[in-house]
């Protein structure tokens, strides 16, 4: 089946529909369950989802690159992102998370310094492909957009109290998950285009 077929993009279009339909229901049933006084707390499904998928798109973006050896050298930077993503999402739960983090950044300093040469190629090839447009918007509404809806001093504009802080915590976790699913996206688009690619290149 053709990547770009009408009906491969429909099926997608409708798979995708599903998804986003899936986490505005985790959003709902969140705010319809607070785990005690806690709304969007550290056991949620909004919380939980962000996590799953940050360690699900580090194992993809790892496992890419060994596949597709062209763009193993940005891959591997992309993938040791999300894994520093993912430690930081455990704060809650070990309180030195720094140093993991740290550790990480460290091999992403070495992947870049010895890759340097191959860098540029593969960023070139990686961008390239239609799927880094998902990418792209999601990292922009994970890592700048719900950040910057999420402060205090813009929700201190519409509430004259201290209940701003459910519809704040609310739409900055929900944008973030919704951010990290257009990074899943993302990754399903790039395995679709890999795939299909060596299918046409072992059929020549």
């Amino acid at each position: 089946m053709k990547l770009f077929s009408p009906l491969f993009v429909a099926l997608r279009v409708i798979v995708y529909s599903l998804l986003m339909f899936g986490i505005a229901e985790a959003i709902f049933y969140d705010a319809g369950h607070p785990l005690g006084d806690s709304y969007f707390g550290e056991f949620t499904f909004t919380e939980i989802g962000q996590e799953v998928i940050l360690f699900w798109l580090f194992g993809f973006y790892l496992f890419i690159g060994f596949k597709w050896r062209e763009i193993q050298p940005i891959s591997n930077v992309v993938s040791l992102f999300f894994l520093a993503s993912f430690i930081r999402e455990f704060n809650f739960l070990v309180e030195d998370w720094i140093y993991p983090v740290l550790v990480v950044l460290a091999i992403f300093i070495w992947l870049l310094v010895r890759d340097f040469k191959k860098i540029k190629g593969a960023t070139i090839q990686f961008f390239s492909v239609p799927a880094s447009s998902w990418f792209f918007s999601g990292f922009l509404v994970t890592y700048i957009f719900s950040r910057l809806l999420g402060r205090s001093k813009f929700w201190r504009l519409l509430y004259h109290d201290e209940s701003y802080r459910l519809a704040k915590a609310a739409t900055e976790e929900g944008i973030e998950l919704l951010g990290d699913t257009l990074m899943l996206i993302a990754a399903i688009e790039f395995f679709l285009f890999y795939w299909t690619e060596k299918r046409e290149i072992s059929r020549k």
